[in-house]
């Protein structure tokens, strides 16, 4: 009877034994932490780089990590597509400028769904406001319409580029508007048309989109 009993204790030791590992196996698979990140990296939309004329697809390419590091540090990943150059509509040219409205009509045709398009330019681009025709800008987009432009030609400091691509950004993709504080340092300050982008380094606590 004795041994009878031992045999039974010694059977369900080694299933024991046996199912353990197995059990602690499948646990260690599953990494809550991985899952998590996985989770929260999800991108929010696809955002097509899209340059116009002279601006190459290896200068964006330059540009990309920067705007990858300061678009990530706000709002985490976004994911970007570098498309192909292509020419500027004739029909918005005047002078020497191109109305940035019909950059931003063209890019509307070029939308497929959900995502979004920012235009990029070394040339001039110009809109009809502060009571003035053809005005010179840096950018301009539609509030939540997925279209943007942005161009470099007035900047005094070219690696300032991602500051007016971030807040053209903030107004097409969340219909911000221009910050509230009137804070110079915001990325969200209304320019008027004398932008300092040498001193914006933030979105300020009221312009931050979580």
């Amino acid at each position: 009877m004795l041994d009878i009993i031992l045999d039974i204790k010694m059977k369900k030791l080694i299933l024991m034994v046996t199912i353990l590992p197995l059990i602690l196996g499948c646990t260690q698979k599953i990494n809550y932490d991985e899952v998590n990140e996985i989770e929260c990296c999800e991108p929010h939309a696809t955002i097509y780089l899209q340059p116009y004329g002279n601006f190459s697809k290896e200068e964006v390419i330059k540009l990309l990590p920067i705007l990858e590091q300061h678009f990530g540090l706000n709002y985490g990943f976004w994911h970007f597509e570098i498309k192909n150059p292509i020419n500027l509509p004739l029909e918005g040219k005047v002078g020497k400028k191109y109305k940035a409205s019909s950059i931003l009509n063209l890019e509307r045709k070029l939308l497929k769904g959900d995502e979004i398009i920012i235009g990029l330019t070394h040339e001039d681009i110009c809109a009809d406001i502060h009571n003035t025709k053809n005005y010179g800008i840096v950018g301009l987009s539609f509030l939540k319409r997925q279209v943007c432009v942005v161009s470099d030609k007035r900047l005094h400091d070219k690696t300032n580029l991602w500051k007016p691509i971030l807040h053209e950004f903030m107004h097409t993709f969340y219909g911000s508007r221009h910050c509230p504080n009137d804070d110079p340092k915001c990325i969200m300050k209304d320019a008027k048309g004398h932008g300092n982008f040498a001193i914006q380094k933030y979105l300020c606590k009221d312009c931050v989109r979580n």
